[in-house]
């Protein structure tokens, strides 16, 4: 058993050895260390919002919150309170005060949480936190949760201690800087997996007290930006960017219709030279401004545009050839545009995101593999994002359920006694699918030993064959093949008495063993021969 101060002798060992054998340590790898640059909150959710305008990246991350949380075929409910166990101990049945608490908070918090669900699991996907304004009154609990615009999180700054919120900075108020605490607000905190450069990181670290052992003696430090699906998108979707602008600024350069012309202007005067240059001009400028009203307005122009210009002697207008035209007069591109880079970046950012390409405007590309919907029954990204998804809003709404409980009834749970808990509707579809698969192969394989069970049985071999037979051929330990072995071996000598007993012709259950047939007793009745014997 381990002793309180057990390695207070190593370091006394390492102060006496200075440090000699150790690399340095520095906090570089907070700042990036040069390969990610570290930036300020503003920046990095001003690099979600851009993201988030991308119809890619948006419905992969509606994707995963219709994933994480379902929805009723008939009520369309996405959220449940369920009793758990006696509400004074925990552990006990359902029931009783558990089940009063539990209904009371259905019904009283349970359309709230349909309400705002999605739109707090899309933030925390997001962004990697989402918050909550609560309204509590004192006898009636919250009665409403405030989750629009407002409380964007890169309008709310939230001030752990340790690993608890503490306060809420909010941006928005008549001092622009408003604080609120946790009776007035909640948390949702997506799992941080990915860590984020951040200058505020260094200025955490020598605050942090990491030498600290009571946790009430830690500064509220403000909360780091962390836990968002986009975290490691970031890359994907710039390069995905880059080779869409570069095939779109393509196709525009080549559906721009230019020529250019020569005018032999020998022989003529200066006013009939501006005279000529300015008809050819006018003639120009109303081609394009009839181009321009028909794009405006929609419709085609149907009519035909004549211009007339009088020539003597040599042509007095040339058009040379080599400009991009689409009157087949230029040479124009010369071969087709490829968007295979394009969907090369698409796909790496899908992969990123945890989202099949398939289910986000790619259904041509759909040729077996997940196939309809299969991203959802089968994808591990999506079964392991639900899964971080549905335990970042339980603890939501725990706490939206500890504050409504203490302004109601004047009192709170401990967090591992409450009475209820937070359920959503059904299973996740990628998780469930496993489960099913895992059962379907044990209940296979258990199939299969007992067929070879029962024929080792028949064939008799003994215990010493059968241990050997189930430890070396089947793998089976030891232990295992030895309790098998004796359990087939018991089941071969029952076999056997069975099968003499049938023999003997008077078996059945009901007749003497070894055959003997049933006796006459006093009274008319029938007693096996041992009973007769002893009475005689």
């Amino acid at each position: 058993m381990a002793r309180l101060g057990w390695g207070k002798e190593h370091l006394e060992e390492v102060d006496r050895a200075g440090f000699s054998y150790a690399e340095t340590l520095t906090t570089a790898a907070l700042t990036g260390a040069g390969a990610v640059s570290a930036r300020s909150r503003q920046d990095i959710y001003s690099k979600y919002q851009r993201m988030l305008t991308d119809p890619i990246v948006s419905g992969a991350l509606r994707l995963h919150v219709t994933a994480a949380l379902g929805g009723h075929e008939t009520s369309g409910d996405l959220v449940f309170v369920e009793a758990t166990g006696d509400a004074r101990g925990g552990g006990g049945k359902v029931g009783g005060e558990s089940e009063a608490v539990a209904k009371e908070l259905s019904d009283d918090l349970g359309p709230i949480f349909n309400r705002i669900a999605m739109q707090v699991a899309y933030n925390g996907a997001a962004w990697g936190d989402a918050y909550g304004r609560l309204y509590p009154k004192k006898g009636l609990g919250v009665v409403d949760v405030l989750t629009d615009e407002m409380l964007l999180p890169p309008l709310v700054q939230p001030y752990k201690q340790g690993n608890e919120t503490k306060v809420c900075v909010i941006a928005t108020g008549n001092k622009m800087r408003e604080r609120l605490t946790m009776n007035q607000m909640a948390h949702l905190e997506m799992p941080r997996m990915i860590y984020t450069p951040q200058p505020l990181a260094i200025e955490k670290a020598w605050r942090s007290r990491m030498m600290v052992d009571d946790i009430d003696e830690l500064p509220l430090m403000p909360s780091l930006v962390g836990g968002s699906f986009l975290a490691d998108a970031e890359k994907q979707y710039d390069n995905f960017v880059a080779a869409l602008q570069g095939l779109v600024g393509q196709r525009v350069l080549d559906s721009i219709d230019e020529s250019m012309f020569t005018a032999q202007v020998q022989g003529l005067t200066i006013e009939q030279r501006e005279a000529f240059l300015a008809s050819v001009k006018t003639m120009l400028q109303k081609s394009k401004k009839v181009a321009d009203e028909a794009l405006t307005k929609g419709m085609p122009f149907l009519g035909r545009v004549r211009h007339l210009i009088p020539v003597w002697g040599d042509k007095q207008l040339l058009q040379i050839q080599g400009v991009n035209s689409a009157g087949g007069s230029g040479s124009g591109r010369a071969g087709n545009i490829s968007i295979d880079d394009v969907l090369m970046h698409a796909k790496l950012l899908c992969g990123a995101l945890g989202t099949d390409i398939t289910m986000l405007g790619f259904a041509d590309m759909m040729s077996g593999g997940l196939g309809e919907g299969g991203f959802f029954r089968t994808s591990a990204q999506s079964a392991e994002r639900s899964r971080t998804t549905r335990v970042a809003l339980s603890d939501f709404f725990n706490h939206i359920c500890d504050v409504h409980l203490a302004y109601k009834h004047g009192h709170a749970y401990d967090k591992k006694k409450r009475p209820w808990k937070i359920n959503f509707y059904g299973t996740i579809s990628a998780l469930e699918t496993e489960r099913q698969r895992t059962e379907s192969d044990a209940m296979n394989a258990g199939a299969v030993l007992v067929q070879t069970l029962t024929s080792m049985r028949d064939l008799g071999l003994g215990v010493n064959a059968n241990v050997d037979l189930l430890e070396k051929t089947m793998r089976m330990d030891t232990d295992r093949a030895k309790l098998i072995a004796k359990a087939i071996e018991d089941a071969k000598k029952e076999a056997d008495r069975k099968a003499k007993e049938e023999a003997g012709g008077f078996g059945g259950g009901f007749g003497a063993p070894g055959g003997e047939p049933p006796v006459e007793a006093e009274g008319g009745a029938q007693q096996d021969g041992a009973v007769a014997s002893l009475k005689h």
